[in-house]
C-alpha cells in the first residue's frame, strides 16, 4: 500500500460492533459523550501504529489495543480518522472522548490531559540505501550528545518530517544546534502525516525522513523492494512512552482505560498486541501526571 495523502479535516466517523463482554470493566456514563460508546480519534497515516490497510480497512496497534479495550469496557468503538495537527485542538473542543494514535507523551500536553503510557520507543532517520552522503551511526539510546554526529551529516540537506509532533520539534532544535555551531541547517519540511513524509523522501524531494522508529521499520519492512532500497540511518533518539489521552477533566475515563489496560496484560493479550506489532511494552501503566 502506498502512503498516499489522507485529506485534512477528513473526520468521518467509522463504526465498528462490540463482540462480547464477559471481562468487561466499569466506566461511569458522565465520563463518555456518547451512552454504550467510547469515540476515540487516530490518524491513520501513521503506520503502525494505525493506517488504512490495502482493502481500506482499518488496521494497526492501536486499532487492535484500543479495540480491545472497548470490550473490556462494554461499549461500542467509534473511530474519527483525523491529520495529527487537529487532534489535540479536537479534543479541546470536545469532538472525541480520547486520543489512541501516535502521541508522545510531554510536558505541553501533560498540561491539558491525562496520558496513560501504553508502548514505549524512540526516533530515527529513514534514508536511501544507496546515498553516500549519509552513513549508519551507532549513537547511544538516552545519550542525546551521541547522536549529534548523526544529524550533523544531514546538514544543508532537506529532511521530511510530519508537523506538529515530538518529531518536528525534535528536528528544529537539532537544527538549532547546527546554526548555534555556525554550520549549514537541514532544509525541514514539515507535511500533515508521516505517510506524506515517507512519500517525499520516496519521490526524491527530501534527502531523508526523520520518523518513529517502528514507522520506518514498518515501511522498511512491508516489501522486499523497499528492504533494498531504504534503511534507518540511525534509530533510538529522545525514547518516549506513547499514550492513550483523556482531558484532563475526565479522569475517570483515563482510570477506566488503565482498568482495561491492566486486565489486558493479566491475560496475555497485552503481550500478544505489542509482539504482533513489534514495538516495546511498557513496565506499568502509569497515568500522567
Amino acid at each position: 500500500m502506498k502512503f498516499a495523502r489522507l485529506a485534512a479535516g477528513f473526520a468521518a466517523a467509522l463504526f465498528i460492533a462490540l463482540a462480547g463482554g464477559a471481562k468487561a470493566q466499569s466506566v461511569p456514563a458522565s465520563a463518555l459523550q456518547s451512552a454504550g460508546e467510547i469515540h476515540f480519534a487516530a490518524d491513520f497515516a501513521a503506520p503502525p501504529n494505525q493506517f488504512i490497510d490495502a482493502q481500506g480497512r482499518m488496521d494497526g496497534l492501536n486499532v487492535d489495543l484500543c479495540g480491545e479495550i472497548a470490550k473490556r469496557l462494554n461499549l461500542r468503538i467509534r473511530w474519527t480518522n483525523l491529520a495529527f495537527p487537529g487532534l489535540v485542538p479536537g479534543l479541546q473542543a470536545n469532538r472525541f472522548d480520547a486520543l489512541c494514535t501516535a502521541i508522545f507523551v510531554n510536558p505541553q500536553r501533560l498540561e491539558i490531559m491525562n496520558m496513560v503510557s501504553y508502548v514505549q520507543w524512540g526516533e530515527g532517520m529513514m534514508m536511501r540505501a544507496n546515498d553516500p552522503q549519509i552513513a549508519r551511526c551507532t549513537p547511544t539510546s538516552g545519550d542525546a550528545a551521541s547522536y549529534s554526529a548523526c544529524f550533523d551529516q544531514l546538514a544543508g540537506r532537506a529532511v521530511a518530517v510530519a508537523s506538529a509532533g515530538t518529531t518536528h520539534q525534535n528536528l528544529r532544535a537539532q537544527n538549532d544546534r547546527l546554526k548555534a555551531a555556525g554550520k549549514p541547517e537541514m532544509t525541514i519540511r514539515a507535511f500533515d502525516t508521516n505517510g506524506d513524509a515517507i512519500q517525499a523522501l520516496v519521490a526524491g524531494q527530501a534527502a531523508a525522513v526523520y520518523v518513529n522508529d517502528p514507522q520506518g521499520a514498518f515501511f522498511i519492512n512491508r516489501e522486499p523492494a523497499n528492504q533494498a532500497a531504504y534503511r534507518m540511518a540511525f534509530v533510538g533518539f529522545n525514547p518516549n512512552r506513547l499514550a492513550i489521552a483523556t482531558l484532563k477533566p475526565n479522569r475517570a475515563l483515563a482510570d477506566s482505560i488503565k482498568g482495561a489496560l491492566e486486565s489486558m496484560r493479566a491475560d496475555g493479550s497485552y503481550g500478544r498486541i505489542v509482539a504482533k506489532w513489534g514495538v516495546a511494552a511498557v513496565p506499568e501503566f502509569a497515568i500522567q501526571p
